[in-house]
C-alpha cells in the first residue's frame, strides 16, 4: 500500500489534519507569505496567532494531533480489507466507512439523547409543570343555588359562594319565575362584577383573590327595598349559577290561572323551595305518577301533597306556589288521584297512585 494511499486513509478514517507525503511538494503561494527576518518563509500556521489557531476537526469531532508514525501504521494495520479487494475498492470501502463514522458521529453531536429518553424528559416536564401549575386543593365542588332573599328586617343575607378563576352568574326573578330588571348596583371587596345591560337582571361576579369577603347592594325596578348579598370567595365550592328569588310581583309578572290560594315563596317554606331546587326533604315519598313524562313529579311530605312539573296546573286547586327562572313550578295541593295540567295550550291529564 503506497503512502499516497496511507495518508488519504488514515486523513479520512481518523480525522488526522492532512499533513501528508503530498504536503512536502512546493507551494506556489509561499511567496506571497510573510518572511522572518532571515528572509526564510513564515508558514501560515505560524503567522497567525496560536490562541487563535483551531485544529481541524476530525470525523468524531474530536481534535486529534501529534500522532507518531508508529501510531499511523498500526491503525492502518488495525483496519483490515479483503484481500481479493482491488486498490480501488479498498479506497472506497475505507471512504464509505469514514462517511458512515462521520454521519454517525454528526447524529450523536446534535442528538446526544436517545427517544426514549428525551420522552422520559418530557414525561418528567409535563409532571413538574402540572404540578406548578395546578389549582390549590383541585377543582371546587359546582352548584346552581335557587334561594329566595328575606326582604324583611332582620334577616340575614344569602351568601354566594365565589371562587378564582369561576364567573358567578347571579340571576333575579320575582316569585312567578320572571325577570326582575336591575335599576343599579354597587358592591364592596375585591371582586369583578360586570354591570348588567339596561333592563336585564342577570350580573356576573368573578373574585380577585381566592380568600375574600364582600357585599353586594342591588335596587330593582318598582322595588323601594334595596336586596342585599353577601359575597365570599373560597377554593372549596363556587355557585356557578345563583338564581335569587324574590317574594313579590316584579313588572313582569305571570299572574296564575287559577288563583285559589296565593303563590309562596317566602323564607319560613323551606319545603316548597327545596322540592323546587330539586333537592326534596328526607321525610318527602315520591309518588307514582302516569299521563305525563318523567318532568312532572309529585311528592308526599308529611301529609303535604307537592306537584312539581314545567306544565301549567289548571286543576286541582293549590294552597301556594313558586316558580323558577327555567319555568319550573311547585304546587302545594291536597290529596287528589287527578291532574289537570296544560302544555302549551293542550290539557293533559295525569293520575296519581297514593298507594
Amino acid at each position: 500500500m503506497n503512502k499516497g494511499f496511507q495518508a488519504l486513509l488514515l486523513s479520512v478514517c481518523i480525522g488526522i489534519a492532512p499533513h501528508v507525503a503530498s504536503a512536502q511538494m512546493p507551494n506556489p503561494l509561499d511567496s506571497f507569505q510573510p518572511q522572518d527576518n532571515e528572509g526564510q518563509t513564515v508558514p501560515q500556521q505560524q503567522a497567525t496567532s496560536r490562541s487563535n489557531a483551531v485544529p481541524s476537526p476530525t470525523v468524531g469531532g474530536m481534535q486529534e494531533q501529534g500522532l507518531s508514525q508508529a501510531q499511523v501504521d498500526q491503525a492502518l494495520q488495525d483496519y483490515n480489507f479483503d484481500s481479493s479487494m482491488s486498490m480501488e475498492e479498498q479506497q472506497a470501502e475505507a471512504e464509505q466507512k469514514a462517511r458512515e463514522a462521520a454521519f454517525e458521529a454528526m447524529l450523536n453531536g446534535a442528538f446526544p439523547l436517545k427517544p426514549e429518553e428525551i420522552r422520559e424528559i418530557l414525561d418528567v416536564y409535563k409532571d413538574v409543570r402540572e404540578a406548578r401549575e395546578s389549582r390549590i386543593g383541585g377543582a371546587p365542588q359546582t352548584a346552581i343555588t335557587l334561594e329566595t332573599v328575606p326582604l324583611d328586617p332582620g334577616s340575614t343575607p344569602p351568601v354566594i359562594q365565589l371562587s378564582p378563576n369561576y364567573v358567578t352568574t347571579l340571576n333575579i326573578v320575582d316569585m312567578t319565575g320572571q325577570p326582575w330588571p336591575i335599576q343599579d348596583m354597587s358592591w364592596g371587596g375585591n371582586f369583578e362584577v360586570l354591570q348588567p345591560e339596561e333592563g336585564a337582571n342577570i350580573v356576573r361576579i368573578s373574585p380577585m383573590r381566592a380568600h375574600e369577603v364582600g357585599n353586594l347592594s342591588v335596587r330593582l325596578l318598582e322595588l323601594n327595598t334595596p336586596v342585599i348579598f353577601s359575597l365570599r370567595s373560597d377554593l372549596g365550592e363556587v355557585d356557578v349559577r345563583f338564581d335569587a328569588q324574590i317574594p313579590e310581583y316584579g313588572p313582569y309578572a305571570e299572574m296564575p290561572l287559577i288563583d285559589n290560594g296565593h303563590i309562596s315563596a317566602t323564607a319560613g317554606n323551606e319545603d316548597i323551595i327545596r322540592i323546587l331546587d330539586g333537592v326534596p326533604p328526607s321525610t318527602a315519598d315520591k309518588l307514582d305518577v302516569e299521563g305525563v313524562d318523567q318532568r312532572t313529579t309529585v311528592y308526599d311530605v308529611s301529609g303535604q301533597i307537592y306537584v312539581r312539573t314545567p306544565l301549567t296546573l289548571l286543576s286541582p286547586g293549590w294552597s301556594s306556589s313558586i316558580k323558577s327562572a327555567d319555568g319550573t313550578s311547585v304546587y302545594a295541593i291536597g290529596q287528589s288521584p287527578v291532574l289537570l295540567l296544560s302544555d302549551k295550550g293542550k290539557m293533559v291529564r295525569a293520575t296519581v297512585d297514593y298507594n
